[in-house]
Formats: structure tokens, C-alpha cells, sequence
């Protein structure tokens, strides 16, 4: 009878899998083919929809798993879109081609102000990262060979044409947004994210166990700014002009936070539920001028009182689906072995 139960609860658990993967495959399709049947204007809301996703993902995973609240996040959407924009400059190159610089020079960044910020922590370390990204805003506004307070265009898209430029952005956003989900997963799903998870739930017993905590924060910081690097390449790839004010605006990362903290923080289904809720708010409701900043923090303000884990947290625990398989369980006892021992 059990091995019975056991064949059929297998079988469910393999038609839900190949049904869920084909529902993926159909939607993984539908998204690629998205620019044969859409207009531009679709293309470019979808741009934001994906890079913004990506930069909340990763003020998501260093605040709710790495316990780094990093103000300044947006320092690596500037560093990654200027990155790009020089090279392509410079060298004359295909802007698309230098994609995997501006996540080079992102990490590369990200390494090199670990030493400094992460001699700091709690609120200074916030803060720190805030002073960080106005500092560089200060010095690129300051460099002429950056354009200054103009900024720069990019000059090596005026030989690509409309649709060309306009969908390769597109398939550009969307291989940084599904490709910072994916990355997330893998990484929780290994022996980073059981540390981070650790640290997250308690860094003190985390470091009495052994953990490598610093390293495992040093990763996940450089993780993150790739991350971010890649949105601001090509979310300014979209508008094909990138300035100070505008790439190391707080204005990113405050969204971000808004959308992690709407969606749950420390879940990988928070940011998607945030991403989907903040363009629907914005969408809707952005031409009601101030009321709607009045709103939108409102809703943040009652959503940290009501429900501080964000929506997910409303989900009740018995309907809550992991759909991305990182949730970690302790083994369950066997019943038959512990009745064998008496008890006292």
C-alpha cells in the first residue's frame, strides 16, 4: 500500500514538473518573440520592467540574505552604464558586444570598495554606500572626458537601425532580468546561499559554526553589482544618453527598496510579486502628479506595519509554493525507528 502511495505521489510530482516546464518553454517563447508583435513604446516599459527587476533582486539578496542594507546600491548602475558607454566611445564598438565589460568593471569596482565599506557595518555601512555613490556621481560630474554634467551619448547606436537597436535592447533586459533570477537561485540553492541564509538567521551562530562569513558577503557584493552593473548598461541603452544625475540617482535604489519591501524581503518570489505591483501602481496612477508619491508611501508605510514580510508573507504557510526550490527543511523522523526506543 505505501510503495503504491509513494509511485503515485511520484507521478503527480513529475506532471506537475514537466507541466510547469512546459508553461515556462511557452512563456520563454512568447517573451522572445515579444518585438515581431509589439510596439516600441511596449519594448521600452518592458526594458524598465526587467532592469529595475534586477536591481531589486539584488538589494533584495544583500539585505535579506546578506544582512548588508546598501543605500547606495545605485553606485553600480552608474559604474556599469558609464563603463559601457566610454568603451563603446572609444573603441567604436558594438555597444551590445560590451555588454560583459560593464559587468567586468562592475565587479572590478565592487572588489575594490569591499576593503572600505566593509569596514563598516550596520548604519554606517547603509550610509557609507550612499556617500560612495555621491561620490562618484561628484567626480563623474566633475570629468570632462565623461561629458560632465551633460553626460554622453551613445554614439555607436546611429549605425544600427530602429528596430535592430530597439529589440536588441529589449533581448538584452530580458537575458539580465531572467538571468538574475536564475543566478539567484543557483546561488542560494548551493553552499553560498545555505551561508548567506545562516548569516541571515543569526550571524553570530553563523560564525561559531564556522561559517566563512566576510567571504560570503565579499561574493555575494560582487554578485550584486554585476547585477546592478548589467541593468544600468542596458537601461541607458534604451534611452541612448547617460548622465551623473540620472545613473547614480538614489532614485534606484529607492525603488528598489519599495519593490522588495512591497514583495517580501529575503524571498526570490518578493521581487517578482514588488516589480509587478510597482509598474501596475506606477502605470495606473503616476498622472496624478504628487498624490501618487503621497500613495505610494502610504502603501510602503503600511505594508512595513501590516505585513512586514511583505505580500508573500500574507500567503498562508500551508498554501505558500516554492517554486524555486530553495527552501530548506529538516529531514522528518522516521515513525517507525523512534517507536522502537522507549520513551521516559
Amino acid at each position: 500500500m505505501t510503495a503504491v502511495t509513494l509511485s503515485n505521489a511520484n507521478s503527480k510530482t513529475t506532471l506537475v514538473r514537466i507541466s510547469a516546464g512546459a508553461g515556462l518553454l511557452v512563456v520563454a517563447t512568447l517573451a522572445v518573440l515579444i518585438p515581431w508583435f509589439s510596439t516600441f513604446a511596449v519594448q521600452r516599459l518592458l526594458v524598465e520592467v526587467f532592469t529595475l527587476f534586477a536591481v531589486a533582486l539584488a538589494w533584495n539578496l544583500l539585505a535579506g540574505y546578506g544582512g548588508l542594507v546598501a543605500i547606495g546600491l545605485h553606485v553600480f548602475v552608474g559604474v556599469g552604464a558609464y563603463s559601457l558607454f566610454t568603451l563603446s566611445n572609444q573603441l567604436q564598438l558594438n555597444p551590445f558586444l560590451l555588454l560583459p565589460a560593464a559587468a567586468v568593471f562592475a565587479a572590478a569596482f565592487a572588489l575594490v570598495s569591499a576593503w572600505p565599506m566593509f569596514r563598516l557595518s550596520g548604519a554606517y555601512f547603509a550610509v557609507g554606500t550612499w556617500v560612495l555613490a555621491e561620490m562618484m556621481r561628484i567626480l563623474t560630474l566633475n570629468s570632462p572626458w565623461l561629458g560632465a554634467g551633460g553626460g554622453m551619448p551613445l554614439e555607436a547606436m546611429g549605425d544600427i537601425d530602429r528596430w535592430t537597436r530597439n529589440a536588441g535592447v529589449y533581448w538584452a533586459a530580458l537575458f539580465v532580468g531572467v538571468g538574475s533570477l536564475v543566478a539567484s537561485r543557483q546561488v542560494l540553492r548551493g553552499a553560498l546561499g545555505l551561508a548567506l541564509m545562516s548569516v541571515r538567521d543569526s550571524e553570530p551562530a553563523a560564525m561559531a559554526s564556522g561559517v566563512p562569513v566576510a567571504r560570503a558577503k565579499i561574493a555575494l557584493w560582487v554578485l550584486c553589482a554585476v547585477m546592478a552593473g548589467l541593468a544600468g548598461a542596458v537601461s541607458y541603452m534604451n534611452t541612448l544618453q547617460v548622465t551623473p544625475d540620472a545613473s547614480f540617482s538614489l532614485n534606484w535604489t529607492a525603488a528598489a527598496i519599495f519593490i522588495a519591501v512591497l514583495g517580501g524581503i529575503g524571498t526570490l518570489e518578493g521581487p517578482i510579486v514588488g516589480t509587478v505591483v510597482y509598474f501596475l501602481l506606477r502605470e495606473t496612477f503616476a498622472g496624478y502628479g504628487a498624490w501618487y508619491f503621497i500613495g505610494v508611501g502610504l502603501l510602503a508605510i503600511l505594508t512595513m506595519v501590516a505585513a512586514p514580510g511583505g505580500a508573500v508573507s500574507l500567503i498562508p504557510e500551508k498554501w505558500r509554493l516554492d517554486p524555486f526550490r530553495i527552501r530548506r527543511r529538516m529531514a522528518e523522523s522516521d515513525p517507525d525507528r523512534s517507536a522502537s526506543f522507549p520513551t521516559t
